[in-house]
């Protein structure tokens, strides 16, 4: 679900987007200035269980929408959840669904747009002439042909603390000669053996802004996010974009972020153990001091046609970094395989000879 932002100027009410230039609301008609007030302080981690709480009372006694109130006329009329941006029907104005109202848990923070919509579409350019095995016809292909919708993403981010306990085997590998022969001539070679032993142990381990996406959406992609550049909520960097509303509930976000700090949790166990193998047959952890932050991320979602095929990316609307699908060339894939096949056969033929 989306809901759009708009906002008047100040002076003389005509509609504002949010400059990543300049971090201003700047109107182009009238030049006046609308500043955001932009806060760096830290957010506040909140406490799950008191927030699931909190959501289970929510939904025993879920607020009742009726009608809406026109911020420029005062007229009131009827607005359902589904929609999230819309306007009035008196005097054209738009009209923003509260969120709050049908979504109780507010967004904390908020990483800015820092590229604009033009540089996006410059450096998709560059991305589709950096595909390797694309089609030749794909890299003539230009990002004007497709629409560039700027999003904010939610996400949900969460600390935990956690103990885990495990059983498993340690293997350490040691080397023995062996005889052979080859062609009628005897040889000698080094042979990997491993020797095995019973571990157990306990590990400790935190873990801070584990990410999940909190919607369903197409525009969720893996990227590393700056969020030491986090900023405090505030509609005005929402100006001229759309933001989603999440889809994933606080707790089913949990799950898929424990899944992550599962194997986190595993990667470190084997560490622990050691030696050259690790086999882990049972692992146990527990999960406390659980804390989690709502937070709003940049990105520009879009998509492309080409040989009758739609083909979607995502842009990192802070750092540039391109997610997507794209067509393949079966004929440079084939030529590809061929020349290594020959390559490697050639190596093969000397190193015998």
């Amino acid at each position: 679900m989306k809901k759009e932002y708009i906002f008047p100027c100040e002076q003389c009410g005509a509609k504002l987007n949010y400059s990543v230039a300049t971090g201003e609301l700047t109107c182009p008609y009238c030049s006046h200035v609308n500043k955001i007030e932009r806060a760096f302080s830290q957010v506040v981690e909140k406490d799950y269980e008191k927030a699931l709480q909190e959501l289970k009372n929510f939904s025993e006694h879920p607020s009742e929408i009726t009608s809406s109130k026109c911020p420029t006329c005062a007229a009131t009329f009827e607005l359902s959840e589904d929609i999230h941006a819309s306007e009035c029907p008196f005097c054209g104005s738009a009209v923003v669904n509260e969120v709050s109202r049908y979504r109780p848990i507010k967004p904390q923070a908020l990483l800015p747009f820092a590229i604009d919509k033009k540089k996006a579409k410059i450096l998709f350019k560059e991305w589709l002439k950096g595909r390797w095995f694309a089609p030749n016809k794909l890299k003539e292909y230009s990002a004007e042909d497709s629409t560039l919708e700027g999003i904010f993403v939610p996400y949900w981010t969460y600390d935990a603390d956690t103990h885990s306990r495990y059983s498993g085997r340690r293997g350490d590998a040691y080397y023995v000669s062996e005889s052979y022969t080859e062609n009628g001539v005897s040889k000698t070679r080094r042979v990997e053996k491993i020797r095995w032993s019973s571990v157990s142990g306990e590990l400790s381990k935190n873990f801070d802004d584990v990410l999940v996406v909190a919607t369903n959406s197409q525009t969720n992609a893996s990227y590393n996010w700056d969020l030491k550049n986090l900023v405090d909520y505030d509609e005005g960097f929402l100006s001229g974009y759309e933001s989603e509303v999440y889809s994933v509930e606080l707790d089913d976000g949990l799950k898929s972020a424990k899944t992550t700090m599962t194997y986190h949790i595993r990667e470190a166990v084997k560490r622990q153990i050691g030696g050259d193998r690790q086999e882990i047959s049972s692992l146990n952890s527990d999960f406390f001091n659980i804390t989690f932050k709502h937070i709003l991320l940049p990105v520009y979602a879009s998509a492309f046609k080409f040989d009758g095929k739609v083909y979607s990316y995502i842009i990192n609307g802070r750092n540039g970094e391109i997610s997507g699908e794209r067509p393949y060339s079966v004929i440079k894939i084939t030529f590809a395989v061929l020349s290594a096949l020959v390559i490697g056969g050639a190596i093969y033929y000397f190193s015998n000879q």
